[in-house]
């Protein structure tokens, strides 16, 4: 296989990244097949596409909450061992809902590794030649600096943000938004109260104590500054702590299409929500 060739695309990298490890929520790569003409990689099959592909076409009415809790989750933990177990550590660089593809079981597989950097000196930011990635995934140091660590994966990591909803990351908005962070933020007021305002529609019950949570911690991984995101090891271990619900009731639930609560979700004799920044 010649190196450098025109129609590499990538292809180098994601034999040399996915041909040393081995995750269950990273895609597996079986083979590959390289000539002067054409480049193929064989994965395994996954039945039920991307999580891109499900949230904005028709099937994404059948992703229920436990189902889209599921997937941020364990693509969580894919990106966690690339960041923290691989040797090198790896960083994806392209981490956006089509490259988190789910198999027969909805089980999440962080895939297509043809931007993948591997990082030396123990996870030192890396200063790039250029600007690679998807638009509205793309970590705003990453994008004045050109300079690279685990904490853009992070970043570009909204597609748990996009679990609550099925906005696609960028678009017209209004008033000038373009992005879906912005768009978030402006709807919210960036508070955790407030995602009932941008929830999925099509969700027709949650659990709101569930989806205030990892809205939480979608907003803490799209932070400003990268010094203040949490590591991929903190954000799989906040979202599999999930607090309790108001007054201790397992399986309350909030209807997706009705109004946000214009002050406090709980009523002034139920216990205050556990302090999620403790966690």
């Amino acid at each position: 296989m010649s190196r450098g060739s025109s129609h590499d695309h990538g292809f180098n990298a994601e034999i040399q990244t996915l041909g040393r490890i081995r995750h269950r929520h990273i895609v597996r790569l079986l083979g590959f097949c390289s000539n002067h003409e054409t480049n193929l990689l064989v994965y395994e099959y996954m039945p039920n596409g991307s999580l891109g592909e499900m949230l904005h076409g028709k099937k994404g009415g059948h992703l229920h909450w436990d189902t889209r809790y599921k997937i941020a989750v364990e693509s969580a933990k894919g990106l966690c061992y690339l960041h923290h177990d691989c040797s090198p550590l790896i960083v994806h660089r392209d981490v956006k809902s089509n490259n988190i593809l789910l198999d027969s079981g909805f089980e999440a597989h962080v895939a297509d590794f043809g931007l993948a950097k591997f990082l030396q000196d123990s996870g030192t930011s890396e200063c790039m030649s250029a600007i690679a990635g998807s638009y509205g995934y793309i970590a705003p140091e990453y994008a004045y600096t050109l300079k690279v660590d685990e904490k853009s994966d992070v970043y570009s990591r909204c597609s748990s943000l996009r679990t609550c909803h099925r906005r696609k990351p960028v678009g017209e908005f209004g008033d000038g938004v373009v992005d879906i962070v912005q768009w978030v933020r402006k709807m919210t007021d960036g508070i955790k109260e407030g995602v009932l305002k941008v929830l999925d529609p099509r969700l027709p019950t949650v659990p709101l104590h569930e989806v205030m949570h990892v809205f939480y911690v979608a907003m803490l991984c799209v932070e400003e500054q990268a010094v203040e995101r949490p590591t991929m090891r903190e954000v799989v271990q906040i979202l599999t702590e999930l607090p309790k619900p108001p007054g201790g009731k397992v399986g309350d639930s909030a209807a997706a299409t009705s109004p946000p609560p214009t002050t406090s979700l709980e009523s002034p004799t139920s216990p205050p929500p556990p302090d999620l920044l403790s966690i």
